[in-house]
């Protein structure tokens, strides 16, 4: 027997439901009793929740990384276009960036872990790595401008699979995985306004996708449901970028994200399938989703002495608290806070020479405090972060890492990433 239904009636579509929710609840109770710990508030990695941290600003290359990811104050990289566009102004004639990095994060509550069917007594590493970065800054006429394009967020879980085993014979088994990113083409322009202030504005163009996929099978009565949910996002929005040199030691900078909605086409696939008796149930839905991504404000300043210490901070406000998102059309409130994420670093430059050949190397360390927007569970992520550059001539090869340890939720998350980026200036 096959059965296609899309959108079918409430009464059997609820009726088919409760089937697989009678078969989850024996495998909850039958196979793990021990399951009563799960808790089924995921906090840190909703489904739609970015990979590391909630609080995204920007794209962050290598330079950035080693101090605390302050990208609003220091002109060092085309990549600025992306954080604040009037820091183009500062840059050569013409400069290039290309980028790579590693970024793992450990997940405690996710997805069925935690939260339903498995049950896991420690966290689940997943790790990602990308060429996610590139792009070019160049002046012409007074003007300055950049194009780039990066991943600037990633969807990633841990693949899982687990399986019931009784009398040597596979009697429960599921997979599980998600994958997803969002990839944001940048065009930015900026200007001098006199001796002091430059101006510059930035629009970002974002497209990704998400899949998420759940299998579950019971081998020896020959019954599988597969549980599949696909999404394609989209989103235009603009940053605001002000500099102030106030004097050759001392810049300020301003920058402002108007809040803006990510669309989402939602696609959802369940599938039930039992051998035996020839069944064949599937439910296929789609929805216009979006996600209401918070308006955001960055303060920086650095101040250099001796030409060879630089000292920098940074604090960025997230409005989450209007935050909120559709799940097949279903309104969803996540009950977020606003918060404030705060970063200061320091800087040492110094000039080698070596074989007669002068090259410029750069030392950078920093520290952020970056609170999680839940109210539930209150936590906050503290990050270590190291840097080194050389330069030759016309290019510099950047290194940075950082590593943050989670506080609050009491799953001790941590968060590891580690770039390298290649500049030139001409």
């Amino acid at each position: 027997m096959f059965l296609s239904l899309n959108r079918i009636e409430k009464p059997f579509l609820e009726e088919v439901k409760m089937l697989r929710v009678k078969v989850s609840i024996f495998f909850c109770l039958v196979l793990f009793p021990c399951l009563c710990g799960a808790q089924l508030i995921i906090g840190q990695y909703e489904e739609e929740a970015p990979l590391k941290s909630w609080n995204i600003s920007g794209f962050i290359p290598a330079s950035s990384l080693g101090r605390a990811e302050i990208m609003t104050i220091i002109a060092d990289t085309p990549a600025i276009a992306f954080n604040n566009p009037s820091l183009l102004t500062h840059l050569t004639p013409f400069s290039f960036y290309l980028n790579g990095s590693i970024t793992r994060a450990s997940l405690f509550r996710f997805g069925p872990v935690n939260t339903g069917v498995l049950k896991s007594n420690q966290n689940i590493w997943v790790k990602v790595t990308a060429f996610d970065g590139a792009g070019l800054a160049f002046k012409a006429k007074g003007w300055s401008f950049g194009v780039g394009v990066a991943i600037t967020e990633y969807y990633d879980r841990p693949s899982v699979t687990a399986e019931s085993v009784s009398a040597g014979k596979t009697i429960y088994k599921i997979n599980f995985y998600q994958r997803g990113f969002l990839r944001t083409y940048n065009l930015a322009m900026a200007r001098k306004l006199g001796k002091i202030l430059a101006f510059g504005l930035t629009l970002n163009n974002s497209k990704g996708n998400v899949e998420r996929k759940t299998e579950e099978s019971w081998p020896l009565n020959r019954i599988f449901i597969d549980d599949e949910k696909r999404a394609s996002l989209k989103d235009l929005y603009v940053r605001f970028g002000l500099t102030a040199e106030i004097k050759d030691s001392l810049k300020m900078g301003l920058v402002l994200e108007p809040a803006h909605k990510l669309k989402k086409r939602s696609h959802s696939s369940l599938r039930y399938s039992a051998e035996t008796t020839g069944t064949l149930i599937s439910i296929e839905d789609e929805a216009d989703d979006f996600i209401q991504k918070p308006w955001q404000v960055s303060l920086a300043g650095s101040y250099s002495f001796d030409r060879s210490w630089l000292f920098c901070g940074e604090a960025t406000f997230f409005n989450w608290s209007k935050y909120k998102l559709t799940w097949f059309s279903e309104e969803i409130n996540r009950n977020f806070r606003n918060i404030i994420r705060l970063a200061l670093a320091v800087e040492n430059r110094n000039t080698l020479i070596i074989f007669r050949q002068t090259f410029f190397l750069t030392t950078r360390l920093g520290i952020q405090i970056d609170p999680q927007p839940m109210k539930i569970p209150h936590s906050t992520f503290y990050s270590l972060s190291s840097g080194l550059s050389l330069g030759w001539k016309w290019f510099r090869l950047d290194f940075g890492t950082s590593w943050g340890q989670e506080k609050g939720s009491g799953s001790s998350l941590q968060t590891f990433r580690s770039a390298l980026t290649l500049n030139g200036f001409f």
